[in-house]
């Protein structure tokens, strides 16, 4: 080969090589434009490594975002022939952290993780990201980018003011005629980490939206060993402690509707004018809404996102998806209602 041909290939070669910054410590410059890979031997991740293993840490299985998120997932990597692998922390940090190490040893490239507690596996994520490992966060972001690469997530204050405000929206229609603080609420929660209390906090701004409505107690399901479980212990202590609740907000529809499993078998309530609100998105929690357009349900709307979760996590991972400064992707949020749930039954 010429030298002057060489030099033009090492220079080329060269300016590839600068392009590796930002995101996931050596991530490309150009992380989060799209980019072909249809003609690429191997996928790459954003940080220029090779893709062929992605695992996935759930907290649990008992709820259909997180089933739905590992089944996009698992599509997406299958379409691109990528070996996948889940894991079921049980509710349990120590179990997950254990998980976590596990699929460093078993040659995972990169680890997507919905956190139990996040503070009990900052450890393991910090080892992992240490070990070269590509760390995808869900729903939160970690303190510093020692514990991370990507994270996915939606704007918890927006999400939680979208089911507020279709709670309000309910209340100021169902009760044309009460008086402002008439209309008892009660909150569903989980409080596990500094985003969800900001979802459970925007719920609590239902008295902004209408002056009808008054917070009357709050029920955390931080801890709990089955979150839907809690939430339907929870609804019946609920109703016994404050008989004249005429409206829930809950942290997910898997909240939300064990909720509403509750309410309905509940005698004595009228269901007509009972309304629960719930936030992400679920097959389940659109059937539900469409029945409480005749009131076989009583969970109304959502605050919703990740549809296709699973899809935006692995687009996150490739580069397919713009993230901020601090590589956050943002789902959008949008209000799911009996006015457009047609749209997203499946």
């Amino acid at each position: 080969m010429r030298k002057g041909k060489l030099l033009a290939v090492i220079l080329a070669a060269a300016v590839v090589g600068t392009c590796i910054t930002g995101c996931g410590a050596e991530s490309q410059a150009a992380a989060g434009q799209e980019k072909d890979t249809s003609n690429a031997k191997t996928v790459q991740m954003i940080n220029g490594k090779d893709l062929t293993q992605v695992g996935f840490s759930a907290p649990a299985m008992d709820n259909e975002f997180q089933t739905n998120l590992s089944s996009t997932l698992e599509a997406a990597c299958k379409e691109n022939g990528i070996k996948y692998t889940v894991s079921e922390a049980q509710q349990s940090a120590a179990k997950q952290a254990e998980q976590i190490e596990n699929m460093v040893t078993t040659g995972c490239e990169a680890i997507v993780v919905s956190p139990v507690d996040l503070d009990g596996i900052l450890d393991a994520l910090k080892n992992a990201k240490s070990s070269g490992v590509f760390v995808s966060m869900i729903g939160v972001v970690p303190p510093s980018k020692d514990y991370y690469d990507v994270v996915v997530n939606v704007e918890q204050t927006d999400l939680g003011s979208q089911a507020a405000k279709a709670a309000a929206s309910w209340i100021d229609k169902t009760f044309p005629d009460a008086a402002d603080g008439s209309i008892e609420v009660a909150l569903l929660t989980l409080n596990n980490s500094e985003e969800a209390t900001k979802r459970g906090e925007a719920l609590a701004k239902v008295e902004e939206f209408t002056g009808k409505a008054k917070v009357v107690g709050e029920y955390d399901s931080t801890g709990a060993a089955s979150i839907p479980t809690k939430a339907q212990e929870y609804t019946e202590m609920l109703l016994t402690e404050h008989p004249d609740v005429k409206c829930i907000l809950a942290y997910s529809d898997f909240m939300g509707l064990p909720a509403d499993e509750v309410v309905m078998r509940t005698k004595g309530i009228d269901v007509a004018h009972f309304g629960i609100f719930g936030c992400d998105y679920s097959s389940a929690g659109c059937e539900a809404i469409e029945k409480s357009k005749t009131n076989e349900s009583t969970y109304r709307a959502s605050g919703a996102f990740g549809v296709n979760f699973g899809k935006t996590v692995y687009d996150t991972i490739v580069g397919n998806v713009e993230v901020d400064g601090e590589c956050v992707y943002y789902e959008p949020a949008f209000e799911l209602t009996v006015d457009n749930v047609d749209q997203y039954l499946k």
